[in-house]
């Protein structure tokens, strides 16, 4: 029996080892330096479940979005969401397309290193995390408007602790690089045929105080009080500017050197024409700035308003959009979160668009101006879509909730938030938002 024992203690042993390849195996760690990282969704625990604040939301079955009451809430449900923007998703809807049949691995992710004006973050149970920040002085204000705004439509959301965790990195660029075999990444514009890019929206939903844009809502409020009029606080009213009193031209500002192909088109095809505001501003000439600068609400004072992209998409989109004026566009090459929603014909067009050389430019708008009532329609259509609907906080807010759902379907891990050492040790892997906000 003695001599039996030594036998009895390696099996013991063995059925230890292979007990815990077993449960390496089953619950899929990734160890980089002893840490786990993620968990394969196929293989990890089921979470505790909590009760759904969206299923005993009251009146959903009759909801309808109303601007007024609803376009400041960042709060709306998954349901009412889908019911107020339904054309506001179809940028995601492909980026998740792409992805059925291969879904994103962690390995994918960790191909991109976080280089300048990147972002590396992790959500989890509702709570934003950042993992790495590589800043850049010149878009240093976009990294912190970005994450304010993924923030502010976590924390509006009361169900923000069924939201689905993820990783991901953004760029702050005005593009991402999309190279064959790319790991994912959110910007701000994509291409059609940029397979990795998933599209975001942009940081002038918070601020951009480069060019001297306020907040969001603020600009909002300017832009509606030239169209709509307002109330002043010691009762006086200021009426709004009707659209037929309007500046009967063309008005745009901006840099040549973003994009020099196609605004110097527009600037030629302008010169000397009676229907044309267009000037160039040099941004490094404060002269130049004082002269040439139009707040962005002054542009809604004219009844025709000039949208050129940049070195990719431009920022002032969404702003003249908001106008009740007519907004006139070369073909767009560069997609924007809420491109889906644009009509450039029929009786629900909401903008016009010329031919990428703006030899149409000049026969359109004396068309426009000679038909006045076309004009306008397509003015108020604007209005109805852009300011009163898809360019609303609500809209912008629930874009980022499904952005984080949809590439959260489609990635084949989950992120860990703690990672364990190999000594048992546990670390976070992310700072807090809040915290990380405090230090930048």
């Amino acid at each position: 029996m003695m001599a039996q024992r030594p036998s009895f203690r390696f099996l013991a042993t063995g059925a230890v080892a292979s007990l815990f390849f077993l449960t390496f195996l089953i619950f899929g760690f990734h160890r980089s330096g002893g840490s786990t990282r993620y968990f394969l969704k196929s293989s990890r625990p089921n979470p505790p479940q909590c009760p759904s604040v969206e299923s005993s939301a009251p009146g959903n079955d009759a909801w309808e979005f109303v601007v007024g009451r609803d376009g400041q809430n960042h709060g709306l449900s998954e349901e009412q969401c889908r019911i107020a923007f339904p054309k506001l998703y179809a940028e995601i809807d492909k980026s998740v397309l792409l992805k059925q049949e291969k879904h994103i691995t962690y390995k994918e992710l960790d191909s991109r290193d976080v280089e300048e004006g990147m972002v590396r973050g992790i959500i989890d149970q509702g709570e934003l995390y950042i993992v790495d920040y590589a800043a850049m002085p010149v878009t240093g204000t976009r990294a912190r408007s970005t994450l304010n705004s993924l923030h502010r439509a976590l924390k509006a959301y009361p169900a923000r602790h069924l939201l689905p965790s993820i990783e991901f990195t953004f760029t702050t660029e005005d593009f991402a690089d999309d190279p064959s075999g790319s790991g994912p990444i959110w910007a701000y514009s994509k291409r059609d045929g940029d397979d990795s890019v998933w599209l975001m929206p942009d940081f002038g939903y918070w601020a951009w105080p480069e060019v001297q844009i306020g907040p969001y809502h603020e600009v909002r409020r300017r832009i509606a009080a030239i169209d709509d009029g307002e109330t002043l606080a010691d009762g006086a009213v200021i009426p709004g500017l009707a659209f037929q009193d309007k500046k009967k031209q063309l008005v745009w500002r901006g840099s040549l050197a973003t994009n020099p192909a196609i605004r110097s088109k527009l600037l030629k095809t302008a010169l000397s024409r009676s229907w044309a505001s267009v000037r160039v501003i040099d941004w490094d000439d404060e002269n130049d700035i004082r002269y040439n600068l139009l707040p962005m609400e002054d542009h809604c004072r004219y009844m025709f308003v000039a949208h050129t992209e940049g070195r990719s998409f431009s920022g002032r989109g969404k702003y003249l959009l908001n106008c009740r004026s007519v907004m006139i566009s070369h073909p767009l090459v560069w997609r924007e979160a809420h491109h889906g929603a644009l009509v450039s014909s029929g009786a629900d067009a909401n903008y016009i668009e010329v031919d990428q050389h703006f030899g149409d430019l000049s026969s359109k708008i004396d068309y426009l101006i000679d038909n006045p009532q076309v004009a306008e329609r397509i003015a108020d259509n604007a209005v109805r879509t852009f300011r009163d609907r898809y360019l609303t906080p609500a809209a912008e807010s629930c874009y980022w909730r499904h952005l984080v759902r949809q590439y959260a379907s489609v990635s084949d891990f989950e992120p860990v938030l703690f990672s364990t050492d190999r000594d048992g040790k546990k670390s976070p892997r992310g700072v807090p938002f809040e915290t990380w906000l405090l230090m930048h």
